[in-house]
């Protein structure tokens, strides 16, 4: 992709982060009818302000008359930025992710969730699980606010998470404090789709800002004691025969530090035994992907997840 191909040299991963948004913002902003033309409503799921989500409908004639699969997107950030509306000119970020995947017959949530400092360890991950809670508690509610009629008895849940929001992903799935082995949202949850998220930390290779993981989980000891491969490495048999199917994705130029992390949690999860396809996101950087949904360029990734998700159901 022309966009992304023309900063391939960039090292500094926030003015990759800059260059890449507004490659696209552009080509964005030229579909913004089509994507906006996506049923979508904000409901909340907790007490603050970084307690809503955004619940995004398919269409008419994209589904049939069976169960429809749920998508959760938690989006990266850093664990110190993030929203799941961004302002103007950036605005359609994640609205097309939104778009293009209820477009395809899912029901697609983007929630928001606690950030840093506000948010600590395992605050994040605790958002998360809340949303999902919060959802299969009222597919009532949910349903009646879609456009055309829709089925959600016994869900089948999705949750995708790319570079901080994966590191949230995984740690909700690998950690057993947040969510018990017999939780109902484990037993609706089908699959998980992980992408380039940083699973395990490295302080002399930190991509995050210089401090900011201490004030997340309280200290570098504590870190490396609770950062997902940790908490993987210490699974025992019944957390793992909960984990669900798992679809990792990496970006073909990904920093190396999380090309290597994202390496090593596909081969750890097959060596416990776990189902896991591992996909190379093909001439994308760190942020790409999800800014191309909805472009026309560099949607690949994005047909594969959704096949994968509906083969599941």
């Amino acid at each position: 992709m022309e966009q992304v191909a023309s900063f391939l040299t960039e090292s500094n991963i926030y003015v990759v982060l800059q260059r890449t948004k507004d490659a696209f913002a552009g080509i964005l902003e030229k579909k913004r009818s089509e994507i906006e033309s996506v049923a979508s409503k904000t409901f909340r799921y907790g007490e603050t302000e970084r307690h809503n989500l955004d619940v995004y409908y398919p269409p008419a004639n994209t589904t049939t008359n069976g169960p429809v699969p749920v998508l959760f997107f938690v989006y990266g950030g850093g664990f110190v930025m993030g929203d799941r509306k961004l302002e103007p000119p950036y605005d359609l970020s994640y609205t097309n992710l939104g778009a293009f995947f209820a477009k395809r017959g899912i029901i697609t949530v983007i929630p928001d969730y606690r950030l840093v400092p506000a948010g600590k360890f395992p605050n994040q991950a605790e958002d998360v699980r809340d949303a999902i809670a919060w959802f299969l508690a009222n597919t009532a509610q949910v349903t009646a606010a879609s456009p055309t009629p829709l089925s959600l008895d016994n869900p089948s849940i999705f949750v995708m998470g790319h570079s901080a929001g994966a590191n949230i992903v995984t740690t909700l799935y690998f950690y057993l404090d947040v969510l018990p082995v017999d939780s109902p949202i484990r037993a609706a949850t089908r699959g998980l789709l992980p992408q380039g998220g940083p699973y395990s930390f490295d302080f002399t290779r930190v991509v995050t800002t210089p401090g900011m993981l201490e004030t997340l989980y309280g200290s570098k000891e504590r870190t490396l004691e609770m950062m997902p491969l940790s908490l993987l490495a210490r699974a025992d048999a019944a957390l793992l025969k909960s984990l669900p199917d798992f679809l990792t994705f990496v970006s073909e130029y990904d920093p190396p530090v999380i090309t290597e992390c994202c390496d090593e949690l596909a081969e750890r999860l097959k060596e416990k035994g776990c189902n896991v396809r591992y996909e190379v996101m093909k001439a994308h950087n760190h942020f790409s992907p999800h800014w191309a949904l909805c472009s026309g360029e560099g949607e690949e990734w994005g047909v594969q997840a959704a096949e994968w998700i509906k083969s599941k159901v």
